[in-house]
């Protein structure tokens, strides 16, 4: 892989650890919603990042997902203790 593609998911992965720190925040957000959204939005994200290639835009959709999903698993913690 070429050092763009890296850095170029490396900032993805921060943004979603970020979206992840917002939707572990806020009760009523949840990773799934994070998902769907970008399920159904992949079509025009591969066409967004068609310099990269298809197989490169759906690892970056995954990893954007992945980083959701942990910062949400680890931020979590605070609303289910301090909200009862």
């Amino acid at each position: 892989m070429d050092l763009f593609f890296i850095s170029f998911l490396v900032v993805l992965s921060t943004c979603g650890a970020f979206l992840g720190c917002l939707t572990g925040l806020v009760p009523g957000l949840h990773v799934n919603n994070i998902a769907l959204i970008l399920l159904s939005l992949s079509s025009f994200i591969i066409s967004l990042f068609v310099f990269l290639g298809e197989n490169n835009a759906l690892l970056l959709i995954a990893a954007f997902i992945t980083s959701v999903a942990l910062a949400h698993t680890f931020v979590n913690i605070l609303p289910a203790t301090f909200i009862q």
